[in-house]
Parts: C-alpha cells; sequence; structure tokens
C-alpha cells in the first residue's frame, strides 16, 4: 500500500508543478494525491470534455475551484496529456 501510495503522490507532486508553471493558483497547498486548482470558468468547460474531476467550488471573477485526483491506477502519461491539454487551453 505504501508503495501505490507513494506512486499516486508523486504523480500529483508533477500534476501540481505542471499547473503551477502554467501560472494557476491553488486554493490550498495539498500534499496528498489531491489537488485544487483555480481555473477560468472556459478552461474548466473545455477540460470537463475530456476529464472527469469535481466541480469544488464556483469563484468570483469567472473562476472554479476544482479538485483533481491522482491514484495508483494514474500513470504518467495521463499526467503529462493533462498538462498538454491545459498549456492549449491556457
Amino acid at each position: 500500500y505504501l508503495d501505490l501510495a507513494r506512486h499516486a503522490n508523486a504523480l500529483a507532486a508533477s500534476l501540481r508543478e505542471g499547473i503551477a508553471h502554467l501560472g494557476y493558483a491553488f486554493a490550498y497547498d495539498s500534499p496528498s494525491n489531491q489537488l485544487f486548482p483555480i481555473f477560468p470558468n472556459s478552461i474548466v468547460e473545455a477540460l470537463s470534455q475530456s476529464y472527469r474531476f469535481t466541480i469544488d467550488a464556483p469563484l468570483d471573477g469567472g473562476y472554479t475551484r476544482v479538485r483533481l485526483v491522482v491514484s495508483w491506477a494514474t500513470r504518467q502519461e495521463d499526467v503529462d496529456q493533462f498538462l498538454k491539454d491545459l498549456s492549449k487551453l491556457s
């Protein structure tokens, strides 16, 4: 179980770094496999066409806080593709 948790947390860190590199903020500094980035509503809408995530809370100014979760089954390729798609939308 510890190896599976390490895998999920490492991929979450990779995802966190990639999202931050694209200039997006996070609502919380989460050290776990859950991330809470803040995206413009237009990006949330576009990403929802290809990805499943939770709308955590709508925010003022046309932004939404979402909840992203990676697991033991998440692959590095999944993280890379998400970041590639997010980059295209940014």
